[in-house]
């Protein structure tokens, strides 16, 4: 699915972006990390705030907010749902936790990149629960992390329909 952000969102993500890594270099006296050298520090934020922006206006949720020391995993609350949004640099790159310790939320939502800096693709979700067992280890390039393939993901909505019977206490059919 391709959501595209208002010019509202992009400027708050740009701010949200250039805020995160002034606070940790400036206040802090650290550099955030960053293990693709081809983007800055705050082009990697931007773009993370971005893809988290997308999938809080399409669930219509709180925006995310800025953690200079850590989020704790979670980008995002639906109810008491956690989420973490992964962004790639790829329309329908991987969804990629440097390891299971690292995946705290209760899912994950993968979104990738299009041609249009304003047009993020939410490619799907997946559940901690499951990708445990169905992920996959890979180098990147920067050691060993779990992944699973875009293709693989559930699509979102799915993810809409959990979070609804969730929400509402609706019981599966069988």
């Amino acid at each position: 699915m391709k959501f595209k952000l208002s010019r509202k969102d992009l400027l708050t993500a740009e701010c949200m972006g250039a805020d995160t890594v002034a606070l940790c270099e400036k206040l802090m006296g650290f550099k955030p990390r960053l293990e693709n050298e081809k983007q800055s520090r705050v082009e990697a934020n931007i773009l993370g705030y971005k893809a988290e922006i997308a999938v809080a206006r399409l669930l219509d949720i709180d925006l995310p907010t800025v953690n200079v020391m850590t989020d704790g995993g979670v980008d995002l609350w639906f109810d008491d749902v956690s989420i973490d949004v992964k962004f790639t640099n790829k329309e329908y790159g991987p969804l990629i936790f440097d390891n299971m310790s690292k995946f705290k939320a209760d899912v994950a939502v993968l979104v990738g990149a299009t041609d249009d800096p304003a047009v993020m693709r939410i490619n799907g979700a997946y559940p901690r629960s499951k990708f445990e067992w169905d992920c996959q280890r890979k180098d990147f390039g920067y050691g060993e992390r779990e992944y699973m393939e875009a293709e693989n993901v559930y699509p979102i909505e799915w993810l809409w329909l959990t979070l609804m019977k969730k929400r509402h206490g609706v019981q599966n059919d069988g």
